[in-house]
């Protein structure tokens, strides 16, 4: 979604079908109305100037999902706007001590939702973080364009504040008693 608050969507989506902020909001409905097993939504948290009504939005969207689609897994995901190519900064950030407000507030309010963390947040943050309910992280991301097909000297998008291999975020999940998933999306 990036942005609940219409007017900060309307100015950072100018064109395509993406622009139309009522069609985004309803494509998870689309998607658990077509049989998508899971569900995704998330704010750019630091997009919108005010956190904290984007956070009351997203809680209040995953919870209306939950009840419409009780079949599908719906999960949320909490990145925060970083510092980006060009010199970007962004003009509202959300601290840590927002996002731990944040994260416990949609724990306690939706106990059955998943909670993504990105590696857009530091290893320290995050390794904190998964004892207050974090689900689903994830490890080696690249955000260049093309990253992933054929890495390159393109530049970041934005800086990944955690940069250790899949490997090492797992043996980081096992030390704090979880089990990492790799893939459960499939049949054996």
């Amino acid at each position: 979604q990036e942005a609940y608050a219409r007017d900060t969507y309307s100015a950072v989506h100018l064109k395509g079908k993406k622009r139309n902020y009522d069609w985004r909001l309803a494509a998870p409905d689309r998607g658990a109305a077509a049989g998508m097993r899971r569900v995704g939504i998330g704010a750019l948290l630091g997009l919108a100037p005010d956190w904290r009504s984007e956070a009351l939005a997203l809680a209040a969207h995953a919870s209306a999902l939950t009840k419409r689609w009780w079949r599908a897994e719906v999960s949320v995901a909490l990145p925060r706007l970083r510092p980006a190519a060009g010199g970007y900064e962004p003009a509202d950030p959300v601290g840590d001590a927002d996002l731990v407000q944040l994260l416990c507030a949609l724990r306690l309010t939706l106990p059955d939702v998943g909670i993504t963390l990105s590696t857009r947040e530091p290893a320290p943050l995050r390794d904190g973080l998964l004892r207050l309910g974090v689900t689903t992280m994830s490890a080696g991301s690249h955000t260049e364009p093309g990253g992933y097909a054929s890495p390159s000297d393109a530049e970041p998008q934005f800086a990944v504040g955690d940069e250790r291999s899949p490997e090492e975020v797992a043996a980081v999940l096992r030390s704090a008693g979880y089990d990492p998933v790799w893939k459960d999306w499939q049949r054996t």
